[in-house]
């Protein structure tokens, strides 16, 4: 019976779906049609006929399997390691639609869908056929599941390979019992075939390839035990008679036959008194078992290859530790590549039709669990290399953040994801200090404003300005109205390009000493030699005049400058223990460096504005260090003050202190 007339008779019964009308027949018939005419190839079939036709012919026998299963713990074990490594991370769904997602969620609990899984992967795996039974009518959801034995199922298909029905029959083959048969529709059966080989409608499993090598090794292991067995003990070759001065002397026939009857009933207390014509030797027949040793460990080492799992799995290989994990990483993609075809049929020959019978059309998604321990710190360790190359762009910088806050178990709702704007925004807060004068609270002198909007273009703070006065007629601090703020200079206080002027000199002319190697053991420790200091000065000195961010000098940095890891250098000039290490220290000099030359050109630009004091101004927030905090808003000598930064990566600045301060 080809599809379409399969098709038809569902439509005259209204079994297939009694909410189709007419039309919705019609144009499922034609669907069909067309698959009929787009499709021509046929597919081989050899089929079990008797007064009626079961099905496809098993491609082996699914029972020796099974026996073997059953009886060789070698293939036991490799099967459970299987179904452990498929199914043991558990699992979970995800749909947008929560009904959906609660319809499944109580489908599976009271299925026992973790259990009915287990066995169903198992004898996937093992016979390459799993075979499932939804209970019920199409019209409802499953009230149950069971997994079938595969040696009786047989699949029938027409000539194109499409599935017509499942037909399971538990009789004998010598003698046809009509009675034995069980039909099953294509809907009433969840099939998940494993390791199938061209057009063969089932798998083969993971047995069947290695049934030669079984037959072998257990040949083999026979043979080696029967020999032992025979040959466990060392046998006696005792010689009676013999020729003394020329004369030979025949041994008594009763004599003979008195220590055969010993050495029958010989035990461990039985010692020997003989004459000079009694000659007592013990045969050796050596190791035994050597001669099977190589035959044994191939046969063993050639199950592990057709099995395609790690020997170290098994406890059963001394491996280097970096070979060990090329083969699990191997393993782990052939458990993946099994989940993803039982992802398939459990999506769509089993959900679909709960959430068709309750009259859902969504789609779930069927997810294997959690990766082990093992494989999140090698993801983490990953995550990390990955998180300090400065060369990562920003976007991919966030997804990887993300994914380091799903592996730490932590809550994503409390993980802020910043916008492109907000990050631009604090990232051009971070990248220079913020300009000392630009928060002076009235402007001393007019200008031009079409000035004013490119300079404050460029130190990224324009931006911040116009949007606080945009909406206002007037400027609330001096009463003035916008368009007459026409010059950087009356913002800020003091001419922007002499202040990058005054940096530019300051980086020409300073030695970097807290960077700087004085010798080898410094230099060994990571501290930059002359070649790199020269180098990070024309570093900081470009992007420092192109206006770039931090995390753009940081990669500059890092290319060109190349900072090594920083080792603590102990009192007998060793290096001890890593203080820093290479992939961090990129961003520790820039957002240092460009903190202390960036201050120190406003200070100048502050002296030869005829200011003679500072006020010191700390970021105030949670990882502010005491240090810093206790000099918040304390007032300096414009030349005597404590250094700045104070400490790596501090963030405090300076403004300068005039009549209206």
């Amino acid at each position: 019976m080809g599809m379409v007339d399969w098709f038809r008779k569902k439509e005259v019964t209204q079994e297939y779906n009694p909410v189709f009308v007419k039309d919705d027949v019609d144009v499922a018939l034609e669907k069909i049609k067309k698959i009929g005419e787009q499709f021509q190839g046929e597919v081989e079939q050899k089929k079990v006929k008797f007064p009626s036709i079961l099905g496809e012919e098993h491609p082996f026998d699914f029972k020796m399997c099974e026996d073997l299963y059953k009886r060789f713990g070698f293939l036991t074990a490799v099967v459970d390691k299987y179904v452990d490594f498929v199914v043991g991370p558990g699992f979970y769904i995800e749909c947008e639609d929560e009904k959906a997602k609660k319809i499944i969620d109580d489908f599976m609990l009271d299925v026992n869908f973790n259990t009915f899984l287990r066995t169903w992967a198992k004898e996937g795996i093992l016979k390459g056929s799993g075979f499932a039974e939804l209970g019920g009518s199409q019209t409802e959801v499953p009230q149950g599941m069971k997994v079938l034995n595969a040696n009786y199922m047989y699949i029938d298909r027409d000539k194109y390979g499409e599935i017509l029905k499942f037909n399971q029959y538990r009789g004998a083959f010598n003698k046809f019992d009509k009675e034995q048969i069980t039909s099953f529709e294509p809907f009433q059966i969840a099939y998940f075939p494993f390791n199938t080989v061209g057009d063969c409608v089932y798998g083969l499993g993971i047995a069947y390839p290695a049934l030669n090598t079984i037959n072998n090794l257990l040949k083999n292991e026979k043979d080696l035990h029967t020999l032992i067995s025979r040959k466990a003990n060392s046998p006696y070759h005792i010689k009676l008679g013999g020729i003394v001065g020329g004369k030979y002397y025949k041994p008594n026939p009763s004599d003979v036959a008195k220590i055969g009857a010993d050495l029958q009933y010989q035990t461990n207390k039985l010692e020997w008194t003989t004459d000079g014509l009694t000659d007592i030797k013990v045969i050796d027949f050596g190791n035994i078992g050597e001669k099977f040793d190589a035959v044994l460990k191939y046969d063993t080492e050639m199950l592990f290859y057709i099995f395609q799992i790690p020997a170290v799995i098994m406890g059963m290989a001394n491996v280097p530790e970096g070979l060990a994990k090329v083969q699990m990483d191997a393993f782990e993609r052939r458990i993946q590549a099994i989940q993803a075809e039982m992802e398939k049929v459990i999506e769509h020959q089993i959900f679909k039709r709960v959430l068709n019978a309750s009259g859902f059309d969504v789609k779930v998604d069927f997810r294997w669990g959690e990766p082990s321990d093992a494989t999140k710190m090698e993801r983490l360790v990953r995550l990390k290399e990955l998180l300090g190359n400065l060369r990562v762009s920003d976007s991919l910088f966030k997804l990887m953040e993300k994914d380091v806050v799903k592996l730490l178990d932590y809550d994503e709702n409390e993980y802020e994801v910043m916008s492109e704007e907000e990050e631009r925004r604090r990232e051009e807060i971070r990248s220079q200090p913020i300009v000392p004068g630009q928060n002076e609270t009235k402007p001393p002198f007019p200008v031009k404003k079409e000035k004013l909007f490119e300079q404050l273009d460029k130190v990224g703070v324009f931006n911040k300005i116009k949007n606080r006065y945009e909406t206002k007629e007037t400027c609330k601090h001096c009463n003035e109205s916008w368009e007459n703020i026409n010059d950087v200079q009356e913002w800020l206080g003091f001419n922007y390009k002499d202040y990058l002027k005054s940096i530019s000199a300051f980086i020409k002319e300073d030695d970097f000493i807290n960077l700087k190697a004085e010798n080898d053991i410094e230099e060994q420790a990571g501290y930059l030699n002359p070649t790199q200091i020269n180098e990070l000065k024309r570093v900081l000195n470009k992007d420092l005049m192109q206006g770039k961010g931090i995390r753009e000098i940081a990669r500059d940095i890092d290319m060109k400058v190349k900072p090594n890891d920083l080792y603590e250098i102990t009192t007998e000039n060793q290096l001890g223990n890593l203080i820093r290490g290479k992939d961090v220290r990129s961003i520790g000099i820039a957002r240092t460096e460009i903190s202390r030359v960036s201050n120190e050109g406003a200070i100048k630009q502050f002296a030869d504005n005829g200011i003679t004091k500072i006020r010191w101004v700390a970021s105030s927030g949670d990882r502010t260090c005491p240090d810093c905090e206790a000099l918040n808003g304390v007032i300096f000598e414009t030349f005597n003050h404590p250094e700045i930064p104070l400490h790596p990566y501090c963030r405090c600045t300076t403004i300068a202190v005039t009549e209206l301060s």
